[in-house]
């Protein structure tokens, strides 16, 4: 669900409250809610939304317009679109973002990116073979070798792209993030996860295939924090509070949420004490009922809501 965690990431919301297999953009999203790039706007920030693939996908040129993006970009509108497989590559988005960046004095840009996407035997045009897997894995998927040469991929792609807001006057940050592990088959994960399985449940071992890594990087001095666990509806305050910006009262509540909650999704939460929690077992938290109630209150009652307090 990439354009979940999208939603999640830009409104602070959780899809923890939303029915499964709903998509936030395609029911939830209206003109005026709160996101990232209505508060960047606010302060003067010129705002793009890029995703280099089809405008199509996930009712998404609505949600940007209503989430306040001044700007939308997609495969269309890439300049000289270099390809890896059928997508266009992570190095041609990144130099997207350095030419569009170039022109605006103050930039918000949050970029979807497409290269490592899903299926992976769709032939290697463009992609060196440089991933070799151990015959156990290889047996259970062959076809995951090829994501992880797009993840190596990725990293030189991501090392130019820190290197060239490293060497601008211009403070920038960086929030780097992913939605979920690669499509593969249950075999492969079942034979990849099985040393970790220990006394975990099926619950919590389908919880590992939404593990992703995240960072988030400065070319200034900003705190050094390392092992912070974090789901996607908490990470814009947690970064917002990472700049030094100020906060509003919505972000505060999600801050404090996150320690005692540091983990939400879909599926349930897990307690800093790495216990899982699956909806249907939940233990009462008066702090998560606010949060909830928060979220409501955005979507569904404008009446009776503050709108204030969900910006600084």
């Amino acid at each position: 669900g990439t354009a979940s965690v999208e939603f999640e990431y830009l409104t602070g919301f959780s899809t923890y409250f939303q029915p499964p297999h709903t998509v936030a953009y395609q029911l939830y999203v209206d003109e005026g809610m709160p996101s990232l790039a209505a508060l960047a706007g606010s302060q003067g920030y010129e705002t793009t939304a890029f995703h280099p693939y089809k405008s199509s996908g996930w009712n998404r040129p609505v949600a940007y317009r209503d989430l306040d993006f001044d700007k939308q970009m997609y495969e269309e509108d890439v300049t000289d679109p270099q390809y890896i497989r059928h997508y266009i590559s992570d190095a041609c988005d990144f130099q997207t973002i350095f030419q569009t960046t170039q022109q605006q004095v103050k930039s918000f840009f949050f970029n979807v990116t497409m290269q490592n996407h899903s299926g992976y035997a769709q032939g290697w045009n463009n992609l060196e073979r440089t991933i070799s897997l151990p015959d156990s894995l290889k047996l259970a998927d062959s076809n995951a070798e090829q994501y992880f040469a797009l993840a190596r991929q990725t990293d030189n792609a991501l090392r130019e792209l820190i290197g060239y807001y490293s060497r601008c006057d211009e403070p920038t940050m960086i929030v780097f993030f992913g939605d979920h592990q690669p499509n593969l088959p249950e075999d492969f994960y079942n034979t990849l996860l099985e040393s970790q399985r220990g006394d975990l449940s099926d619950a919590e071992l389908r919880q590992k295939k939404m593990v992703t890594p995240f960072f988030i990087w400065a070319n200034y001095d900003i705190e050094e924090q390392a092992n912070v666990q974090i789901s996607a509806n908490y990470l814009s305050a947690y970064a917002l509070n990472a700049l030094g910006c100020s906060t509003s009262g919505f972000d505060q509540m999600r801050l404090a949420l996150q320690q005692q909650i540091p983990v939400m999704n879909v599926n349930g939460y897990r307690l800093p004490d790495g216990t899982w929690y699956p909806q249907s077992e939940q233990p009462e938290n008066d702090l998560l009922n606010d949060y909830h109630n928060a979220e409501y209150a955005q979507i569904f009652d404008a009446k009776n809501r503050s709108d204030e307090w969900y910006t600084p």
